[in-house]
């Protein structure tokens, strides 16, 4: 469930605006045979963005859709209890796993950060990957509150999307009890021995994020760079770029975003 390639996938609406279920089955149709497991409703499926209502619909198909692969739930809400409450839905519609953010703000303490991953895991209902960084939230875990986090039985796995790579290699080294998974692609070859990778490239190029987790390519380093520069992966706004390369592929039916914004062609 959580290692190897896990697919952060874009969110395919319909020219209203709602979770084009066809978008999302056309969409794993491609994933499927490369990918480890699949996780809707992060950053790069607009998560902050989406609507209880778009949120719900985005996690149902792709339960639906998923085949074997295992889903597990992004869940971008602000407070503990807004997450339990996704976390709670996640649980009904089928998902095997949750992803969260510490709760937002700047003023956060780490005490608060570590009862956060806490009360997730005693009363959330699945087990819980921590999403480690601090541009959704503003905060992160220092290192030492890190490992406090992965102690927690509930907690199997962190995405680290610090920045750091040298972060990313000290938390692999201390051997923390969770997953170690890279979460930004152009920092994926310099990350060390990670579990598993969670990136957006696996909605476009799954089969060469197969070939990069598994050391299978002669120029890992050109490949990769040739692919992060195509996809427009370290722009702001990555998850138009994905979405406009697959509409042109006609896998979704438009390039349309949570905020209804496009991409020049």
């Amino acid at each position: 469930m959580n290692q190897g390639v896990i697919a952060a996938l874009v969110t395919p609406f319909s020219e209203t605006g709602e979770v084009s279920e066809k978008g999302v089955a056309r969409l794993l149709d491609t994933l499927r045979p490369h990918v480890d497991a699949l996780l809707p409703n992060l950053s790069t499926g607009e998560g902050r963005l989406l609507t209880d209502r778009q949120w719900e619909d985005m996690l149902g198909a792709t339960v639906r859709y998923a085949g074997e692969l295992p889903v597990l739930a992004g869940a971008l809400r602000p407070t503990t209890e807004q997450v339990l409450e996704r976390a709670r839905v996640a649980a009904d519609l089928g998902a095997h796993g949750l992803v969260a953010t510490s709760p937002y703000g700047t003023g956060v303490t780490q005490d608060e950060i570590y009862r956060h991953f806490a009360e997730l895991g005693e009363r959330g209902g699945l087990p819980v990957i921590v999403y480690h960084g601090t541009e959704v939230s503003g905060n992160a875990a220092d290192f030492d509150t890190l490992l406090r986090i992965c102690a927690l039985p509930s907690v199997v796995g962190v995405k680290d999307s610090s920045g750091s790579s040298a972060f990313t290699r000290r938390l692999v080294e201390a051997g923390p009890g969770a997953r170690v998974l890279a979460g930004l692609e152009h920092l994926l070859l310099e990350s060390g021995p990670v579990d598993g990778y969670v990136v957006a490239l696996a909605n476009v190029e799954p089969a060469l994020c197969a070939d990069l987790f598994a050391g299978r390519l002669d120029d890992p380093a050109g490949a990769l760079a040739a692919a992060c520069e195509r996809y427009g992966l370290e722009k702001d706004d990555w998850y138009r770029w994905v979405k406009t390369a697959l509409f042109h592929r006609g896998v979704l039916e438009n390039d349309r975003t949570a905020d209804a914004g496009e991409v020049a062609s």
